[in-house]
């Protein structure tokens, strides 16, 4: 009896087997129409999502001019790698500068340049690396050009002609070939070496070699080897360069993720600038190519104590080696050969007529940083004045970040105008460099 009461309550409290089927499918059927209405949730979101980012892909296209740089290069004999005359040369980070150039006959991004301009009285010639050739901004805004429209303003009587020859991740070593085989037709009067911080480290072959991937003894540059004496020579391009020989499963080796971020970097205008500006703020993703390279370095016959008294980790570390008192071996032979680099260009400027200055980028530091004061002894020793920009920008009372672009230590508009004008500033007090209009 008590049990009959027990399912009779249970019955009343939940309705009764029949209704308990009821309740069943009535969920059975709130659960179809919650995922459907889940569904079309998602497909809402998913929809929104795509017309999102079909319009932020075209805004991008809209107002990027173009996403891939083209850099072409081409082999001269005694030269090395230059750009080909006449092309058409693109360069983005895709954040700062979007910038199209064509280069002068002799393949360099400058304007045309006379053999010998007897019509004009002072002749100034830059040599340098990438922010010589400054293929970031339109040649008009450039310091050779900037340089030589000052000069017509404040020195009118010197008549100032100004021409530029630089090519990217050169040091004065490689330079002196420029100077060769084109500045010196010029018969300048006047010859400026713009140093930058990456200049010391370049000039070693090796060092080269690891930041450019490209193996030290078939460098594509003029560079320089060892005399069984221990001076140096000149050492020429070579045509046929190659790679560096990396060992399987190191980082520079392309990944099936690399290589789908890449197709969708060239292909996407977006997501070129999404990992672009990615790897701006995280710089040392860019930095593992270097460790292998540089690894594959000392395993070269010759180069086993090229990481003896340093340990590779990015580039920025590597030109900072050179603020410490005490040098690893291969660091102390790159101001060697910096130094022999020097004497070759104050010999060849003696030789030609020519006042040789050195102008020292932002990127050098100001008097009394270390870098900087290592170019000032080396230059002292050789009579060579120094310009330095940073403290030009100091005593404008400009900000030194102004000199360079945002995500991009190369100079921007800015900093092209405060090394014209640092120039002149010397040239101002020197004007006697300009008396010979007869250079040899």
């Amino acid at each position: 009896m008590a049990r009959d009461e027990e399912q009779d309550t249970r019955e009343r409290l939940t309705g009764g087997a029949p209704a308990r089927a009821s309740d069943r499918a009535f969920g059975a059927a709130f659960a179809v129409v919650f995922a459907v209405i889940g569904a079309v949730a998602w497909l809402i979101l998913a929809a929104g999502l795509l017309i999102v980012g079909l319009a932020t892909e075209a805004w991008f296209r809209l107002n990027t001019p173009f996403v891939e740089s083209r850099l072409p290069t081409v082999f001269v004999h005694g030269v090395g790698l230059l750009r080909p005359p006449y092309t058409e040369v693109r360069i983005t980070n895709g954040l700062d500068y979007w910038t199209i150039s064509t280069t002068n006959a002799s393949g360099f991004l400058d304007r045309e340049n006379e053999s010998v301009a007897v019509d004009v009285a002072c002749r100034v010639t830059i040599i340098g690396d990438s922010f010589v050739e400054g293929k970031r901004l339109p040649i008009r805004e450039k310091l050779q050009v900037r340089f030589e429209s000052l000069s017509s303003y404040d020195l009118p009587e010197l008549n100032v002609s100004a021409s530029a020859f630089g090519f990217g991740s050169v040091g004065q070593i490689s330079q002196l070939a420029y100077y060769d085989h084109y500045a010196r037709l010029r018969s300048p009067n006047m010859v400026a070496l713009v140093f930058t911080m990456n200049d010391f480290a370049e000039n070693h072959p090796a060092i080269l070699g690891a930041f450019r991937g490209i193996d030290p003894r078939r460098l594509p540059f003029v560079s320089a080897e060892r005399n069984e004496d221990g001076t140096w020579r000149l050492a020429p391009p070579h045509p046929r360069f190659s790679p560096l020989p990396v060992s399987q499963g190191e980082p520079s080796l392309p990944s099936l993720r690399r290589r789908v971020q890449n197709f969708a970097m060239e292909n996407s205008y977006f997501v070129g600038w999404f990992f672009r500006k990615r790897a701006a703020l995280l710089p040392i993703e860019r930095e593992a190519n270097f460790v292998a390279w540089a690894e594959a370095v000392n395993r070269l016959p010759g180069y086993e104590s090229f990481l003896d008294g340093w340990e590779p980790t990015t580039r920025q570390d590597a030109h900072r080696v050179f603020n410490q008192e005490e040098l690893p071996p291969v660091f102390q032979e790159a101001l060697d050969i910096s130094a022999f680099a020097l004497d070759e260009f104050v010999r060849r400027t003696k030789r030609d007529g020519a006042q040789l200055v050195i102008l020292a980028s932002h990127t050098m530091g100001p008097s009394g940083d270390p870098l900087f004061e290592r170019l000032a002894d080396m230059a002292g020793e050789r009579g060579i004045p120094v310009i330095n920009q940073s403290d030009y920008v100091a005593r404008q009372g400009g900000d030194i970040k102004a000199a360079h672009f945002r995500h991009d230590i190369h100079w921007s508009a800015q900093g092209h105008q405060w090394a014209a004008e640092a120039l002149l500033e010397w040239l101002r007090e020197n004007p006697q460099v300009c008396d010979d209009a007869d250079a040899a």
